[in-house]
């Protein structure tokens, strides 16, 4: 799909937040400025949260709990990590059951570390829009 603008990947995040369930596994790649966080902004706006949403780049996760969402969520943002034996650390693959994990730069982990149940890739495009493109654990790609 063609993203437009700013809130229009915001207004993607809403809607897809919808979709997500406890223990699933969004991992979102794209270069710097793509709309990582913007997505991940809109999910947690969707979930129900009405705060400000910061890229975790330096403290790496950050948790949103219920009642500030209606699903407890992990927002990671793995830029920084060096590899695979930086995230064990964090746990973020530990059980995840109870919550939604969103991942930034989760490319940087590799396929071995976990499976995803959602991954999304966000290509800026020469006008300024994206392209996002994902694909299912299934391997089914949409668009």
């Amino acid at each position: 799909m063609i993203l437009k603008t700013e809130e229009d990947m915001r207004a993607f995040g809403r809607e897809l937040a919808g979709t997500l369930h406890a223990g699933d596994w969004i991992s979102i790649d794209g270069p710097l400025g793509a709309g990582k966080t913007v997505l991940c902004a809109g999910i947690l706006q969707g979930l129900g949260f009405s705060g400000e949403v910061a890229s975790p780049s330096y403290a790496i996760v950050h948790q949103y709990e219920p009642p500030e969402v209606s699903i407890a969520v992990a927002h990671a943002d793995l830029y920084r990590l060096d590899g695979v034996a930086d995230l064990e650390e964090l746990g973020l693959a530990d059980e995840r059951s109870d919550r939604i994990t969103l991942v930034e730069w989760a490319g940087r982990a590799g396929p071995e570390y976990t499976v995803p149940t959602l991954s999304i890739d966000i290509q800026p495009q020469p006008d300024g829009s994206r392209t996002v493109q994902m694909k299912t654990e299934e391997n089914d790609a949409t668009d």
